[in-house]
């Protein structure tokens, strides 16, 4: 009989198999690539096996931090296939909201509405996720960052570990200061700490963070974005399950990286409000392998720069940059857009708080809305957290205008 684990391996690998070729990765003899793939599983009726593959994500690129502020809103900062499974799974959430909104008939099985009696002035989203639904993750690498290390380090041919600090240039390379933001490799004694993306020493530095450090945080803030948290609640909406393949497991690094044992020890039973709390997920294994895996494909596999995402009821996207494939990275404006970009998912969110009567959503920038009142209780959860990890630097710069300000509304109108 197949395990909850094999279960949810098994929903993600069908809908990847489902993609069009155009978005998959090709068996070839004579080019072998290999690419992650992360994807969420929503279960109904806890316990009773019925699984909804509802997004997915393949891809392993972010932007530069100096690339950032020319995103626009526009252009994904980050393509690791967590990150993009984690977007498409918001893109479906807010989907099915707006199928609430719309249709007084219509009945999700995944979000209800709130009662009068549940909504409150620190609480007042109209929508949650049903107390029967659990939400699982797949990934078919381990998570990039502290997850990962030991794996890392056994990896390597040289493991000699960097001695630079590329974000840190006054740090000393003897010593690694525990509040130093780290990069792949640098500092392998240094353990339990925050690391950016990329891991490779000859790429140019981000900010953006690891998906284990992504990871981790979303114990806290939960599995929602902070545009979506205007519409749901988070109370519900927390990971149960991460499953890993047995072959791109740690043990120790699990532990260490997201357990309530290992670095996120100080938050057990903490709250914060608002739904808002440390809810650590469960890390399982399964045997079953996706074919493009980095330890499937074999030494001297290229890793591909192309990002597939596919989400429930919205179809698929190839994308290349932060972009879809065959747009210009920072000049093809909404017509280049992914479905999970800032803008669009915060232009479905305001249109549904439009019709919900929902406060904090518009606003003339989008900075003003992750800094409003609204998110006092996320962003107070966010610090503590941060602080927990250590090293947390911010990935700030990509601010932009309202969507009903922005030169591109006419085009958004029908989306």
């Amino acid at each position: 009989m197949d395990t909850l684990e094999d279960r949810i391996a098994s929903a993600v690998l069908s809908a990847y198999t489902d993609l069009p070729s155009k978005s998959k990765l090709l068996a070839r003899s004579d080019s072998r690539q290999w690419v992650p793939l992360s994807g969420v599983v929503l279960e109904c009726s806890k316990g009773t096996g019925r699984f909804t593959s509802v997004a997915l994500g393949t891809g392993m690129k972010c932007l530069t931090r100096d690339k950032i502020p020319l995103a626009g809103g526009m252009v994904l900062h980050d393509s690791h296939a967590e990150v993009l499974a984690i977007r498409g799974l918001n893109c479906f959430l807010l989907e099915e909201c707006k199928a609430l909104s719309a249709d007084k008939l219509f009945v999700s099985k995944f979000i209800r509405r709130r009662s009068q009696q549940e909504i409150s002035q620190q609480s007042p989203q109209p929508f949650t996720l049903r107390e029967n639904v659990l939400i699982h993750f797949y990934s078919s690498e381990a998570p990039c960052g502290d997850a990962s290390m030991e794996l890392t380090m056994a990896a390597q041919d040289d493991p000699t570990p960097w001695t630079t600090l590329s974000l840190t240039p006054t740090s000393t390379p003897t010593s690694a200061p525990p509040t130093t933001l780290l990069r792949g490799r640098e500092y392998f004694s240094e353990l339990g700490t925050v690391r950016t993306k990329p891991g490779r020493a000859d790429s140019p530095p981000t900010l953006s963070k690891s998906c284990s450090d992504k990871l981790s945080i979303r114990q806290v803030t939960s599995a929602l974005l902070s545009p979506t948290t205007l519409l749901i609640s988070p109370e519900n909406a927390y990971f149960s399950t991460v499953v890993l393949p047995t072959t791109s497991y740690s043990p120790t690094a699990c532990a260490r990286a997201f357990s309530a044992t290992g670095r996120m020890a100080p938050l057990v039973g903490r709250k914060f409000g608002s739904g808002y709390k440390f809810s650590p997920f469960a890390v399982r294994t399964t045997n079953i392998a996706f074919e493009f895996s980095k330890r499937v494909v074999g030494a001297g596999a290229i890793g591909s720069n192309i990002s597939a995402v596919w989400v429930r009821g919205r179809g698929v996207e190839t994308l290349i940059g932060g972009v879809l494939q065959g747009r210009k990275q920072f000049a093809s404006g909404i017509k280049g857009a992914s479905m999970l970009c800032k803008m669009l998912i915060w232009r479905l969110v305001q249109k549904v708080a439009e019709a919900e009567g929902v406060e904090g959503a518009g606003g003339e920038r989008y900075r003003s809305l992750k800094l409003g009142a609204r998110m006092a209780t996320r962003d107070e959860a966010k610090e503590v957290t941060r602080g927990v990890l250590r090293g947390w630097v911010r990935n700030d710069g990509d601010d932009f205008g309202s969507v009903r300000e922005n030169i591109f509304y006419l085009r958004l109108s029908t989306y």
